[in-house]
């Protein structure tokens, strides 16, 4: 449909709507009608009035009151075709003005439809965003743009992290504080423009408290760290005497938290060690799970269908409501007429019956789910949560985690740990205000993003009920992909080892089936010794990541460099440590400020098990600390030029370096730093790829199991401990 056909289209249904009086559009045009009627003498007057009252003085500085041509570009972008004014593009910091709208609305085909008047006066937020909401009106008919209220957690960058995902936002977009509200305009996850900035209050419900200190409060929200000031002395009052852990619900606007509510204190060692809590007979067979809409929980619309017959039950008017759907027929949640705070629930005939995520034209988007679907409806859009046993829940997980060609035993292994997880974060609860306990996505278990082979499900049911217990409580059962030849205790995550007295260093070396007899690789020399050896016998040798060279330049990429040690550094303050060398002593200091450019990069210190466990960046006026492998490897991979692996394929760019097992070396000529590293994941737990050696070697599952995990024993959860 052109341009004329759209505007035409949407002529007819602004004057139905005008005499229809249905909804805000009838205001809009009856506005418009108002406007054109008085004559510009009092449109001039009611901009004047506008104008005067939003110069007032108001936090954000001035720069905010205004858009540039640059982000209302970006806010014209859901248009495929080319119409922006000429000069803009050049003129991109350069504010709007009334003759630049003027001449924008003409270039779209609106000219006497939405009222534009010419001259040099720059034009508010508000006044050029009513225009923009009504070309929307006009021009947006797939509903591209989304209008959204977001909180601002940080911005670091493109990225900015929200109270629900990350979204991108360019250079166009204005700074954004942390811990304000915002009404944005949003096109899948890029930001495009800002309306405002939002009196909206945003609540991070289950969030879980570090520290309180200088009218500040530290707490964990999505598996992420901030530190957030606080207006709310009395709930900072109580969070202290709840103790360290407690849980809370923080309001936030305006830069700071204005409320605490719902503060619960954390269970105490006893209650977490009560027999009932971790014994197999109070397990659950269910687990629920929320489906993530790439990355966010809301969703906008969603279409269900089913491959067999299904129905949607509902409460309407305090009765509850079954309506019976076809086969294939598909569903859009918005005809159900959902209230705030309400639900349905869907569900497939037979235990065998398959609900299906589709777009609007009842094509299939997702892998089929078994058990039911629940979509609930809050201030912020739908969201959906998936209630499947256990076990048909792991025939997924087993079919993303791990290939079916690793075996039958390798993948009961896998079964049986992914069972364990999955109990260990029920127990946590950490989606409770969305009705669920864990999501789909690598935060916990991928689920259902593979399709599911036979091998999948006869692994799950060959070990069904089947999980692995140190003393009465499930194990920490963690995995990954490949090692260096070596696995890794809690030392890599700065633990204490003794609390997981089942995660042991082990060796890959097939001539040692114990796994005992390791050696320490803490000294640098015996490290690159062994780093070095490309064919050192171990189960994993298979895995291109057995081993591999990257490339880094810290000099060319050191704004990245910054920007990354300052994003980890929130979510994990205790691992950095900033040291300023301007002066002849070093001195501990709070932040990067003064540091100036990279000199050079080395291992500080480095484990039993060859990973590193502090890096140290040197600068030109100071140095940092880094510890924990996640960290290590997010950073230094965001300067990482090229890396190749094993099996002579190759990756260029910046990216996440595949574990911590590296050693470093510098190269004059190239002015690169070398590094020769090995394995994949964080080491800890079981290596995938060592478990699909083993089962070939003839190994079974709980050979397997037991050879990673040190004394545990795999039990039914029927059975009593």
């Amino acid at each position: 449909m052109d341009r004329a056909e759209k505007l035409k289209k949407y002529g007819k249904k602004r004057k139905r709507q005008a005499r229809s009086g249905r909804n805000g559009s009838v205001r809009r045009s009856s506005r418009q009608k108002a406007v054109r009627l008085a004559g510009a003498a009092v449109a001039s007057a009611c901009l004047a009035g506008l104008l005067l009252f939003l110069l007032r003085p108001k936090k954000g500085g001035t720069d905010f009151l205004y858009v540039t041509k640059g982000e209302l570009a970006s806010c014209m972008s859901f248009l495929s075709e080319e119409i922006l004014p000429d000069g803009w593009k050049k003129e991109a910091d350069a504010y709007v003005t009334q003759a630049e709208m003027k001449a924008l609305i003409h270039n779209v085909g609106l000219a006497g439809m939405i009222p534009a008047s010419g001259g040099t006066e720059r034009l508010t937020r508000q006044e050029v965003m009513e225009c923009y909401e009504q070309m929307l009106d006009y021009l947006d008919l797939e509903d591209v743009v989304q209008k959204e209220t977001i909180l601002v957690l940080s911005r670091k960058g493109k990225n900015c992290q929200t109270q629900e995902q990350t979204l991108q936002a360019d250079g166009n977009v204005p700074e954004l504080k942390e811990f304000y509200t915002y009404g944005v305009y949003v096109t899948g996850d890029q930001i495009i423009g800002v309306k405002a900035e939002s009196e909206k209050t945003i609540a991070l419900r289950q969030a879980q408290v570090e520290s309180i200190a200088d009218r500040s409060v530290q707490a964990t929200f999505l598996k992420k760290t901030y530190q957030i000031p606080c207006k709310d002395e009395q709930g900072m009052e109580e969070l202290k005497r709840a103790g360290f852990g407690a849980s809370c619900m923080l309001c936030i606007k305006g830069g700071a938290i204005t409320k605490i509510k719902e503060i619960k204190a954390p269970d105490n060692f006893t209650e977490q060690k009560e027999p009932n809590t971790q014994t197999a007979q109070t397990l659950s067979e269910d687990v629920k799970v929320l489906l993530l809409n790439q990355g966010k929980i809301h969703y906008d619309q969603i279409f269900l269908t089913s491959d067999s017959k299904w129905s949607v039950q509902q409460t309407v008017k305090k009765k509850k409501k079954k309506t019976t759907y076809q086969p294939s027929e598909t569903l859009s949640v918005k005809k159900l007429k959902l209230g705030k705070g309400s639900s349905a629930q869907i569900a497939s005939s037979g235990e065998n019956g398959k609900l299906y995520l589709t777009d609007s034209h009842g094509d299939r988007i997702s892998k089929g789910y078994y058990g039911s679907l629940t979509v609930y409806r809050d201030t912020e859009g739908y969201y959906l949560v998936n209630h499947v046993k256990i076990e048909k829940y792991l025939y997924s997980v087993v079919a993303s985690e791990m290939p079916a060609s690793f075996g039958a035993e390798a993948l009961k292994a896998q079964a049986v740990c992914a069972r364990s997880y999955v109990y260990r974060q029920m127990a946590a609860d950490d989606y409770s205000q969305y009705h669920a306990q864990i999501d789909d996505s690598t935060n916990y278990q991928v689920y259902n993003k593979s399709e599911v082979a036979d091998a999948d499900i006869e692994a799950v049911e060959a070990t069904a009920g089947e999980v692995m217990y140190a003393g009465d409580e499930i194990v920490n059962a963690y995995y990954f992909s490949s090692s260096f030849g070596y696995t890794s205790s809690m030392e890599i995550w700065g633990q204490e080892e003794a609390a997981y007295p089942y995660l042991k260093i082990k060796s890959m070396n097939p001539s040692q089936k114990a796994g005992k007899n390791t050696p320490d690789l803490s000294e640098e020399k015996d490290f690159q010794a062994y780093i070095s050896d490309r064919k050192a016998p171990s189960y994993d040798s298979h895995s291109r990541y057995f081993r591999w060279n990257a490339k880094v330049e810290l000099s060319a990429a050191v704004k990245e460099l910054k920007e990354k040690i300052k994003e980890r550094q929130k979510v994990n303050p205790d691992h950095f440590t900033f040291f300023s060398t301007a002066r002849k002593k070093s001195k501990k200091v709070s932040s990067l400020k003064g540091f100036g450019g990279v000199k050079k990069m080395y291992v500080s210190k480095r484990g039993k098990s060859g990973a590193i466990l502090v890096l140290t960046i040197q600068f030109e006026f100071g140095k940092v600390e880094i510890k924990s492998e996640y960290n290590i490897r997010a950073i230094v991979g965001c300067a990482m030029e090229q890396i190749a692996y094993a099996d002579g394929s190759a990756n260029t760019g910046p990216g996440f370096l595949p574990s911590a097992y590296f050693s470093i070396a510098f190269d004059k000529k190239s002015k690169r730093y070398l590094l020769s590293g090995g394995g994949n994941g964080h080491g800890m737990g079981m290596s995938q790829y060592g478990a699909a050696g083993m089962a070939k070697e003839g190994w079974s599952y709980k050979e397997i199991l037991a050879f990673f995990y040190d004394g545990v024993k795999v039990k039914k959860t029927a059975e009593k401990s």
